[in-house]
């Protein structure tokens, strides 16, 4: 799977820089904005070791751009309905094990003040929403990238096929030439 992680509007500095060292952490393969509010120079100073990540940000005009040659696009959200389509949700699980399937993925994050609009949820393939408390169900956007980000690392390892263990026959070799030695 290979992955964007799109910041829709992002309108403070911390949260740009720590949603970038989580694309370190998470080996994204590109972090791509859309029209930002916030300074990049400014959310250097919070990316730690993810600041080639911001130096190397890949900034589109819209989202539609920022969707344009992905197989798969991930919306995340703090509401959900089952009543309204833009928003029947994934949990974070289910939409890893849907991306491990796909070749080119999207996770879009939205705003931190009013999240994504109607427009922008309709764009995407999935919407994501990280179950919550009732009484409080929105995250900061960087937990709920870290959140999103970490099953999707999971589920792209476990898609990677293990080496195949060495033979019986191979193990009483390389033991009898340790013993030998």
């Amino acid at each position: 799977m290979w992955l964007r992680l799109i910041m829709v509007g992002p309108e403070g500095p911390v949260n740009l820089g720590y949603v970038a060292r989580l694309a370190e952490n998470f080996e994204v393969d590109e972090l791509a904005l859309v029209s930002p509010q916030a300074s990049i120079a400014e959310s250097l100073r919070w990316a730690a070791r993810g600041s080639s990540r911001l130096l190397e940000v890949a900034v589109y005009p819209s989202l539609s751009e920022a969707l344009k040659d992905v197989d798969l696009s991930i919306c995340t959200s703090d509401e959900s309905s089952a009543r309204d389509v833009l928003r029947t949700a994934v949990t974070p699980e289910e939409a890893a094990a849907e991306a491990a399937r796909r070749g080119r993925v999207a996770v879009v994050l939205g705003r931190e003040s009013v999240g994504l609009t109607r427009e922008e949820l309709s764009l995407c393939d999935l919407l994501c929403t990280i179950p919550a408390s009732p009484r409080y169900t929105a995250l900061n956007v960087s937990n709920a990238a870290a959140i999103v980000l970490y099953e999707l690392y999971k589920a792209a390892r476990s898609q990677r096929q293990l080496a195949e263990p060495p033979s019986k026959d191979v193990v009483r070799l390389t033991e009898a030439y340790a013993r030998a030695l």
